[in-house]
């Protein structure tokens, strides 16, 4: 939920000129109070140093992607494996699905 909720707070900067004015004005954090960011990702970008708002939002990017969980995945069999024989002695051998 985190990367969608940056991306509606960049896609808001562009139509909303109060969004890079808080971040010049050092207010940032104003802004993150109200999107869905957790407490602790909140605090971190909060905390971020930058110069520009495109290098905020690169750094919040870096950010946010550091905090999202590990995704691991799915490992399913080879359709192939039920093809490939097995052991010989299985030759013959009635086979219940």
């Amino acid at each position: 939920m985190s990367m969608l909720t940056l991306n509606q707070l960049v896609a808001r900067s562009i139509v909303d000129p109060a969004i890079v004015q808080a971040f010049s004005a050092g207010r940032i954090a104003d802004v993150l109070s109200d999107l869905e960011f957790s407490p602790e990702v909140r605090t971190q970008l909060s905390s971020l140093n930058a110069e520009t708002w495109t290098e905020y939002a690169v750094l919040a990017y870096r950010t946010v992607k550091a905090a999202q969980p590990v995704q691991t995945r799915i490992e399913l069999p080879s359709p192939a494996e039920g093809l490939i024989r097995r052991d010989e002695d299985q030759i013959g051998k009635e086979q219940v699905a």
